[in-house]
């Protein structure tokens, strides 16, 4: 079965993108995705206090200029056990975007992609930094979980999903199959809806910068998806 959309894992952002337009036409998207969440790690290394999204954020705005911003806060009570999915799916239909049907459609086919997978595999190291295994001794810590669900309707218009919280589990590999028990979560978590166009007034003048910087970390941090349906037809072809 042909898809209308292809997927690309960049750090800890799956980004959708239509399957009609060529991949290499999404790359200032994914340079300055990368590029703002590159800094952002940086940034949270030597401060470890500051808001990792804050500091995505401060960089991605110098490029892209966001026409709409929400957030919605929630409270998942202790009983409670719920998926990332769930959330975004509400997150979108709460702000009424016509991207809430495809994101649907798309994380619930993530979902069932294996573990081993290698873009899965890229996704789950970034979503949670990677801590030992809890032991009666050593109880495992609240760790801060975030999520970028993004959709490219062209290569100069996104709209996102970020997901934070923290939680005392220690996340399935593939994140996206995980179930968050409201026993384990540490606070509220935290979504927040955009949707930005790219400034070429702004960008257009580092492109070549940023580019650069990211160039020896695009094939650590950036792959794309391939659905298992996907290449059993291209198998026959």
């Amino acid at each position: 079965m042909k898809l209308d959309y292809s997927v690309m894992i960049v750090g800890a952002a799956i980004l959708i993108v239509p399957a009609s337009e060529d991949v290499a036409d999404f790359d200032d998207a994914v340079n300055c995705v990368l590029f703002a969440q590159l800094v952002a790690n940086k940034q949270l290394e030597k401060q470890p206090g500051i808001n990792w999204y804050d500091a995505y954020a401060d960089v991605f705005d110098g490029f892209w200029l966001r026409q709409v911003k929400a957030r919605q806060d929630r409270y998942l009570p202790p009983e409670n056990t719920e998926s990332v999915v769930e959330w975004v799916v509400a997150a979108l239909a709460n702000a009424g975007a016509d991207s809430e049907p495809l994101v649907s459609e798309v994380l619930s086919r993530l979902i069932n992609v294996s573990e081993t997978d290698p873009a899965i595999k890229l996704l789950r190291s970034h979503v949670q930094a990677m801590v030992g295994e809890p032991s009666p001794e050593r109880p495992m810590p609240a760790t801060d979980v975030h999520l970028l669900i993004m959709v490219a309707r062209s290569p100069s218009s996104l709209s996102s999903v970020f997901v934070e919280m923290k939680t005392r589990q220690v996340l399935s590999p593939n994140p996206l199959a995980h179930l968050f028990r409201g026993e384990d979560v540490e606070g509220l978590v935290s979504l927040r809806y955009t949707k930005a166009n790219l400034s070429h007034t702004l960008y257009d003048p580092v492109r070549d910068d940023v580019a650069l910087k990211i160039k020896n970390r695009i094939a650590a941090n950036v792959a794309l998806l391939t659905f298992a349906d996907e290449s059993a037809e291209a198998n026959k072809s």
